[in-house]
C-alpha cells in the first residue's frame, strides 16, 4: 500500500469508530497490519496520533503547537498504577506525539513490538485507534455523544 492509501484507510477506520462501527474500524486496522511492516505500523500509530492531537487541541480550544500535554488520573495516582497497559500505551503515545517527543513514541512502539506477549502490540494499536476515534467523535460538533 502507498502512503496515501494508508492515510485513506486510517481516516476510514477512525470514521467507522466515530460512527460506532467498532468492528469495521478494527477490521481496517487489522487489514493494514496483515500487510504492514513494523516501520509501516509505527507510521500508522503516528498517523492516528496526528488525528488524536488535532481533535484534543480542538476540544481544548488550543492551537496545534501547545507543547505541554500530560496524563492525569482522577485520583492523582501514577497512570501505570491504574490504567491497563493498552490504554496506557495509547495515552502515552498520543501525549508523547503531541509533545513532539519522537524518542518516546519510538520507545513505546518498540516496547510493545518486542514484548513477550504477541497480543500486546495489536491490543495497543486497537486502543490507539479507539482513543483517536473517541477524541475525534468528541471534537466533532453535533456528534451523537
Amino acid at each position: 500500500m502507498t502512503h496515501p492509501m494508508i492515510t485513506e484507510r486510517l481516516v476510514e477506520a477512525v470514521a467507522h469508530w466515530t460512527e460506532g462501527r467498532h468492528d469495521d474500524a478494527q477490521e481496517v486496522l487489522a487489514d493494514i497490519a496483515r500487510t504492514g511492516t513494523p516501520s509501516l505500523m509505527y507510521g500508522v500509530a503516528t498517523g492516528l496520533a496526528v488525528m488524536a492531537k488535532a481533535a484534543l487541541a480542538k476540544m481544548q480550544g488550543l492551537d496545534g503547537e501547545t507543547s505541554s500535554w500530560i496524563i492525569l488520573t482522577p485520583n492523582g495516582s501514577p497512570p501505570e498504577d491504574v490504567v491497563p497497559p493498552p490504554h496506557l500505551f495509547a495515552a502515552r503515545f498520543i501525549t508523547a506525539f503531541a509533545n513532539g517527543d519522537s524518542a518516546t513514541t519510538l520507545a513505546l512502539y518498540g516496547a510493545a513490538f518486542t514484548a513477550p506477549d504477541p497480543e500486546l502490540l495489536p491490543a495497543c494499536m486497537e486502543m490507539l485507534l479507539a482513543a483517536t476515534g473517541e477524541a475525534v467523535r468528541a471534537a466533532t460538533p453535533g456528534a451523537d455523544r
